[in-house]
This record gives structure tokens, C-alpha cells and sequence, in this order.
């Protein structure tokens, strides 16, 4: 979604200005003497991305009832630097040479040096999210926590066929879940609405579980041209999403099931994708992410009400039907 749509969505007249304070707060958090570390950290922080994260935590402290004050600028920018953090360690992990069409760290600098910076970006957001207050810097560190979980759960299960969909969701409630959750929480405490802070947070939690679910039917159902990137990637390196795991489940999942478990042939990921879509994997996914967005409005009840609390309040769905409408190929 462009921010023009966010912007207009969730009330925000002056998105663009607060997002453009983020990202200068963002470069000037990264600037340091040492040109190894903030060469290679600009170039992430610079490297595009939909802010979504930053994005929230504005929202949440305008629906909170609260202003975007300095401090929730800074909140926003911490948030950022953990996203641009684990973006880096998963680059290494991968062993990705672009991201949005930058080269990583990884692939110029070398292992060594994105490692670095990688820490160096979570160890600024820690240092931002203090100044802001311990609350801020305690659910940042809680969200950190629960993201390496998160993510240690999906390599430990990688090309298993006896991956369980609990085992899924539990994996994505910390690599994506909680960071979004700690976006809304720190938008409300940041502005010092901690009453609100609670309910923002289960919106997070169920906005973020959707918004993965999505990501990875996109990564079954969509196209190249679409995504900017290959698709099928999940299933070729062995990560079994939530629409693979429902049709292994389902009356062919012998079929997929001996298709997987190993290194595949492009056309073995192609006859997965078919099969995935063709018997209701990618049908059940959305019906699931679906489920969550509902939660996430459920979430909002005891806000009080305001345009901005109305755009939170229907912006998971609309995503939803935004990424099935400009980015899917097929639904089976």
C-alpha cells in the first residue's frame, strides 16, 4: 500500500512529513566515525521498505488519544532499526546478495561485517527506545526476544513434513507478530497513553499474524512480476507455510508430502504451487488470516472512537484484499 493510502486511511494528514522525521532521525542514528559500520548501515536504513512498523506506532499513539510528540518519533525510529537489524541477520542466514534490488551486507562488505552491523542496528534501537522510557525499552526487548524465537523455530523445522500448523503460528508470532505487536504498544506508551497500550498490542499480535499468513500465501499464489521476486522460494529452502501445511493435511497430502522433505527441481516446486492451490491451501490461509483480522478489530473495542481508531480498525482486511486483488496470480 502506498503511504498516500495510509495516510488518508488512518487520518494521518501529515504521514509524510513524520515518516520523512523518521528516516533523518533513522541516518542520523547510524551515522558514526567509523565509515565500515555506517556505510553499510545507510545503505540498509536507505533501502526502501513500507515503513509499515514506523507507521503503526503513529497510528496507535493518535488512536490511544494521544499526539505525535518527539518521543514517539523516537519510539518509531527504534522500531525501524530492529526491523533493519533482523533484515540484515536474515540476509546472512539466507545467503541473499539483494534486498528490494540493494546488495547486502553480506554480499559486499562480507558475513563478518553485516554481523556486526546487524547488532549495531538493535544495540541503537535499545539505546533509542531508553531515552524514551524503560516500559518503551522493555517491550522492544520483549519483541527482540520473541523475533530470534520466532525465527530459531522456523530453521529448526526446515524441510520437515511433520511441521504442524501450531508449530507455524508459534513461529510467526515471533518473527513477525511481535514486532508489529510492539509497534502499537510503543506508539501508545510513547505517547504516554498507557492505558491503551494493552489493547493496541493485541491488535499487533493479530494484524501481524494475518499480514505473514498473507506474505506467505503471496509466496504460493503470486507471480514474479508482481512480487518484484521469485516466488516458490519457501518451499524450495524448505520453509512449509501455512497453505502447504492445510494440503498436507488434506486427502493429497501424500502427494505433496513426497515432493518435499529434500532439495527440489524447479518443476517439483511448480507441481507443489499447483497442488497447493488447486486443493484449498491458499483458499484456507486467507479464511485463516481473515480470522485474525477480525481479531485485530476485536482488539479495539475499548479505544475511544475517532477516524484514526476506524482506520486501524479496518486497515487488516483492506490489506488483505489489496494483496489478493495487485498480487495474486490464482486462488484454488
Amino acid at each position: 500500500m502506498k503511504t498516500s493510502v495510509l495516510a488518508a486511511r488512518l487520518a494521518l494528514a501529515d504521514l509524510d512529513a513524520q515518516l520523512a522525521a523518521v528516516d533523518a532521525r533513522l541516518e542520523a542514528a547510524v551515522r558514526t566515525g567509523n565509515p565500515a559500520i555506517s556505510t553499510p548501515a545507510l545503505r540498509v536504513v536507505r533501502g526502501g521498505g513500507k515503513r509499515l512498523r514506523p507507521v503503526l506506532a503513529l497510528a496507535a499513539a493518535v488512536a490511544a488519544g494521544g499526539t505525535i510528540t518527539d518521543d514517539v518519533i523516537t519510539g518509531a525510529v527504534a522500531l525501524e532499526l530492529v526491523h533493519a537489524g533482523s533484515l540484515v541477520h536474515d540476509d546472512i542466514m539466507d545467503e541473499a546478495a539483494s534486498r528490494r534490488g540493494v546488495p547486502t551486507i553480506n554480499a559486499v562488505e562480507g558475513i563478518r561485517d553485516a554481523i556486526l552491523v546487524g547488532d549495531f542496528l538493535l544495540a541503537r534501537a535499545g539505546e533509542l527506545s531508553a531515552a524514551v522510557g524503560q516500559e518503551v525499552a522493555g517491550a522492544l526487548a520483549r519483541a527482540i526476544a520473541e523475533l530470534c524465537d520466532g525465527q530459531s523455530r522456523e530453521t529448526g523445522s526446515a524441510f520437515d513434513v511433520d511441521r504442524t500448523v501450531a508449530d507455524y503460528e508459534a513461529s510467526i508470532a515471533g518473527k513477525t507478530a511481535a514486532l508489529m505487536r510492539a509497534s502499537c504498544e510503543i506508539g501508545a506508551l510513547s505517547a504516554g497513553r498507557v492505558d491503551a497500550a494493552p489493547g493496541l498490542a493485541r491488535y499487533g499480535v493479530a494484524f501481524g499474524m494475518a499480514f505473514q499468513i498473507v506474505d506467505d500465501v503471496l509466496d504460493v499464489a503470486s507471480t514474479a512480476e508482481a512480487m518484484g521476486k521469485p516466488v516458490g522460494n519457501d518451499v524450495k529452502e524448505g520453509v512449509y507455510s501455512l497453505p502447504v501445511l492445510l494440503v498436507l493435511a488434506g486427502p493429497r497430502g501424500d502427494d505433496v508430502r513426497s515432493l518435499l522433505g529434500r532439495d527440489m527441481s524447479v518443476g517439483a516446486v511448480d507441481k507443489v504451487l499447483r497442488l497447493v492451490t488447486e486443493e484449498g491451501g491458499v483458499t484456507g490461509a486467507l479464511r485463516r488470516a481473515a480470522e485474525y483480522n477480525e481479531d485485530a478489530a476485536a482488539a479495539l473495542a475499548g479505544l475511544p472512537p475517532g477516524p484514526t481508531v476506524e482506520g486501524l480498525r479496518e486497515l487488516p482486511a483492506a490489506y488483505l484484499d489489496w494483496a489478493v486483488q495487485e498480487k495474486m496470480s490464482v486462488i484454488g
